[in-house]
């Protein structure tokens, strides 16, 4: 499930754990929420730092990236103000030299009649570079994320879709702003 060669295994590790409890969940209903805990499971593959110079998207060997993600189901008063669906979620990006968990929120708009969907998402990640070497690669060990992916359901529950992911600390650690873009298809099944 993880790129060999990565230097990542406190937080794989941890992610695994996390992910093993979700699946767990995810057939659990809360009869005080009157649904099920676990609404979304996505992983797929993707390239890193797209923003840099010379970088050819379409090269099959710099798909190296993996992610995975959880989106909850949640009661959503919001759903009246907004339309669409706004759900918490919890993901790990990692590459063979670096990686990431993250969580935030999720706010998802289905098409009324084709099957496709947008989907916007904000929150905090922290990396493994520091964590682990104490060093980092791009800024501070907490940093803000921000995510967007457009997707088509290909079944009921079953949806493909191509999503962006962006990193960054706007200078908050005393260094200058170094921010990290990743891109990649997943899958999504619902439950």
């Amino acid at each position: 499930m993880l790129p060999p060669g990565s230097s990542c295994p406190v937080l794989h590790r941890l992610f695994s754990q996390v992910l093993t409890i979700a699946l767990l969940l995810g057939g659990i209903t809360c009869p005080a929420l009157g649904q099920t805990l676990l609404l979304e499971v996505r992983g797929g593959v993707g390239v890193g730092e797209i923003g840099q110079k010379d970088i050819n998207l379409l090269d099959p060997s710099r798909l190296r990236e993996i992610n995975a993600e959880l989106l909850l189901s949640i009661p959503n008063p919001a759903t009246l103000l907004l339309p669409g669906e706004l759900r918490p979620h919890l993901g790990a990006s990692f590459g063979p030299e670096d990686g990431y968990v993250y969580a935030g929120l999720s706010w998802t708009f289905r098409a009324p009649v084709v099957p496709v969907f947008v989907e916007a998402g904000l929150g905090g990640a922290v990396q493994s570079d520091v964590l682990e070497k104490r060093t980092t690669r791009f800024g501070c060990l907490v940093q803000g994320q921000a995510q967007a992916s457009v997707g088509f359901d290909v079944l009921p529950n079953v949806a493909v879709m191509g999503t962006v992911q962006h990193l960054r600390d706007l200078g908050l650690c005393g260094q200058p702003d170094n921010p990290t873009t990743r891109a990649g298809l997943r899958l999504g099944l619902r439950f």
